[in-house]
Formats: structure tokens, sequence, C-alpha cells
């Protein structure tokens, strides 16, 4: 593709404080950058120069072949540039709509589309922008930016603050927006694990300097890049990159990257259903039994049908080459097969639970804690022990066996059938804030 946006040399700040020096970057169109960096090295400040907010000292920003260093934000904005800032800053006296409707430019995306992408903002589009939770301000903020129809989208740290069970939500909607390749998108995220798996192309900050610039693939690659300028990396995996010799970055994974993804989205729902129990037995929140169902749904379906087979794969071909971890792979075959039984519990209990009324509550609770707790740590077990040892035993040809196997078997987040990535967006919109984007508890509003 052509190119789309380029710096040259470009040094930049605030008064008389030079925040970035020397920077210089290419961004074809429809191509993505995950802009990744510690705190205070010049992530925003960026973003804030490409949009013409900073001042600048010398360098140039060519977007299209034209310089736009001295053109003015509004200016840059009407020529293609969409920015999310970190503040959100949505109009809170206007409704939803009207957010969206003041700034829409004519292109393909329109009200509609907008609203098919975060389905939550058609449900609030009559609520003003005061009334919405931290998650619906971001995608509020998303969508605005969208109906100005960029060519470039600008997203700063989007999932900064928001619960587990939103910012899992809203990474399913800024790949799909990626994967489109409709619109160039640079994206700043603390999260470098998140992004990377979604971006092609990575640039690491460090004090205004360029550190780290190529592809994010090669970068996941990368433990001591990973370690010394984000410091992101797991114990295991710096030890082992310290014991490495430098020329041999440890290869990515793309099954390790899918079984991490069903973790995190696994963690969010098992803290989300933490906190409705705490809630109900505060009577501070009614049970919304569809949601309860929805959850339970998903924790019976999305482990035993998705995950685990897959990661019965890895624990069969880990023990062919050592017994360090049996113990524990031993005890993890046998919560796998017993998980249909587990879940089967409280879905009896909730049936109960709906029937009975208050009544059923405790055993209903109690069954759901219960669940928790083994599940928090059957996902550490798999963390700390399982998947560190597979990277270091399982051999390449493994790996290709494996990555072809799970290839085979479809992303559940992705496509047609994605089955899962439905259910759980069903889940983030009912869940009450601050976990999900439904109504706060009694007395939180």
């Amino acid at each position: 593709m052509a190119e789309l946006l380029r710096l040259e040399n470009v040094w930049a700040g605030y008064g008389d404080a030079t925040i970035l020096e020397d920077i210089s970057l290419s961004l074809n169109a429809g191509e993505s950058l995950a802009l990744l960096g510690r705190n205070g090295m010049g992530k925003t400040t960026l973003l804030a120069t490409l949009m013409g907010v900073t001042r600048m000292r010398k360098g140039r920003i060519v977007y299209e072949g034209r310089d736009i260093a001295q053109v003015p934000s509004h200016r840059r904005a009407h020529a293609g540039l969409g920015w999310v800032p970190q503040e959100r800053e949505v109009f809170r006296s206007l409704t939803v709509e009207e957010n969206l409707q003041v700034v829409a430019r004519p292109g393909t995306w329109t009200l509609e589309r907008v609203y098919d992408m975060f389905p939550r903002l058609r449900e609030r589009r009559a609520n003003l922008g005061s009334q919405l939770s931290g998650g619906e301000q971001q995608m509020l903020a998303m969508g605005r930016a969208l109906m100005l129809n960029p060519r470039l989208l600008l997203l700063d740290e989007p999932l900064e603050g928001l619960a587990p069970l939103i910012a899992q939500e809203l990474l399913h909607i800024i790949d799909r927006m990626v994967a489109e390749g409709s619109m160039a998108v640079i994206l700043v995220e603390q999260h470098a694990r998140q992004i990377l798996p979604i971006t092609r192309q990575a640039l690491i900050l460090e004090r205004g300097h360029i550190v780290y610039q190529g592809s994010s693939a090669e970068l996941l690659e990368n433990p001591r890049a990973l370690d010394r300028w984000l410091g992101v990396v797991s114990s295991e995996e710096s030890a082992a990159a310290a014991a490495e010799p430098a020329a041999q970055p440890v290869p990515r994974i793309p099954a390790i990257e899918i079984i991490r993804e069903e973790h995190r989205a696994l963690a969010a729902v098992l803290q989300c259903m933490t906190f409705l129990i705490n809630e109900i037995e505060a009577q501070r929140l009614e049970p919304d039994f569809k949601l309860l169902a929805s959850m339970i749904e998903y924790i019976s379906e999305m482990p035993d049908k998705v995950h685990h087979p897959k990661e019965d794969q890895i624990f069969a071909r880990l023990r062919q080459y050592t017994h360090e971890v049996d113990e524990h792979l031993d005890q993890l075959e046998a919560e796998h097969a017993g998980a249909t039984r587990a879940t089967g519990t409280m879905d009896r209990a909730l049936v109960h639970y709906v029937q009975a009324g208050a009544e059923g509550f405790g055993p209903f609770r109690d069954a759901v804690r219960t669940y928790i707790a083994d599940e928090w740590v059957h996902l550490g077990k798999e963390e700390r022990y399982i998947l560190p040892a597979a990277q270091r035993f399982l051999t390449t040809a493994d790996w290709e066996a494996i990555n072809r196997d799970f290839a085979r078997n479809g992303d559940p987040w992705r496509g047609q059938h994605n089955q899962y990535a439905e259910l759980f967006k069903r889940i983030a919109n009912l869940a009450p804030a601050p976990v999900g984007l439904g109504k706060a508890p009694v007395g939180e509003a």
C-alpha cells in the first residue's frame, strides 16, 4: 500500500520543554502501529504532535504527500486524522447520538455502522454523555472519531481504567477494526502483550527517543527488549532469555497467544461473577438470571469445548519430554475431565435459585464461589508452570504441528461463527457497572 504518514526528524514538546527528539517513522495506508513505552516517555505527546497541539521545533510531518507541520488541528481532522484522547472528552451535555452526529463527515462510517460496531451505544443513544459509564464513554469517543471517516485513527490508551470484562470486549472491537485494514491505526497502550498480536508494526519510546522500531511479531519474540524497555515479561521468560545467547530469540508461538487470550477472557468473566455474587449477597443488586445463565454458559462451553482440547495437545506432548511438571499435569487433566461436573453443579444451583427465589441463593453462591476459587488455581498452574515448561521443552516441529491444529480448529473470537465472542459481548452488555456496561447497583449509580 501507498505511504500515508511519514515523520522526519521531528523534535516537539510543550512551551520551552522538548519531549520528543529526532523522531522518524513511516506508516502505510491501512497498516497498524503499536506505540509503546513506560509512562512519561512521550507516547501521548507523539499523538498530540500528529494532531498539531504541541510545539514543533523542527522536522516534517508528511501526510498523504503533504507537509502538515503548520496545519491547524481542525484541518488535520478534516484531512482524515481521527484522535481518541486518553481523557475521552465526550460532550457531556449532548446525547450519545448528538455526540456522534455533530462530527459526522461523508464516508463508509455511518451512524448505523457505528451502532453495529458498538451495540451498547444504540441502546444508550438518548442518554447524555454525563450519564455514561467509563466503558460507554470510551466507546462513544471511538465511535465519534470513526464518524469523521478518518484515514488514520489515533487511539491513546483506550483500555485504561476499564474493568477487565469491558477492556476485553473493547480489545476485540479494536482487533476487528485493525483487521479490516480500511484505515491506518496507531494504538498507544500499556499492555504490550495484548496489542502486539493485533498490530503489524511496533515502536518503543524511551525518554522521547525511539529505541525499537520493527514488526510487532518480532518484538513478541524478543523477551529481552520487552523486559528492558517495558518490563512486561514473566520471571520465567526473563530467566530463560538471560540464559540464551542474544542471537537466539524465543520464537513466537501463536498457540500460546491464543491460550493466553482465552485465559484473559475467562479471568474477566470470573471477576465479573465474583462482583455479582458479592453485590447480590449485600442486597445492592437484584439477580439478573439471564446474565448469570450467560456466564455459566460461557464458562461451561468455552473451556470444555474450545480451551481444554487445545491444552490437552500440549499436555500430551509435554509428557514425552519431561517429568518435571507431571504432578501439575495430573491435576490439570483431572480438572479438565471434571469440568462438566463442576459447571453442571452451578447450572443446577442456578435452576434451583430461579425456582426457589431468595432461599436458593445460598447454594448457588456456594457453588459459584467454589468453582471460581478452583478455576483461579487452575489458571495459575497453567500460566506459572505448564506454558513456560512447554516453551522450554517442546520442539519447533511440535509447535508447528500444534499451531496448525489450532488454526484448523479456528479462532472462536473471529470469523462468521464467533459464537463465544457474541456470548462475551452479551455478558459485557448485561453486566452492571463498574464491571460491565449495564446499570450500576443500587447506591452506586
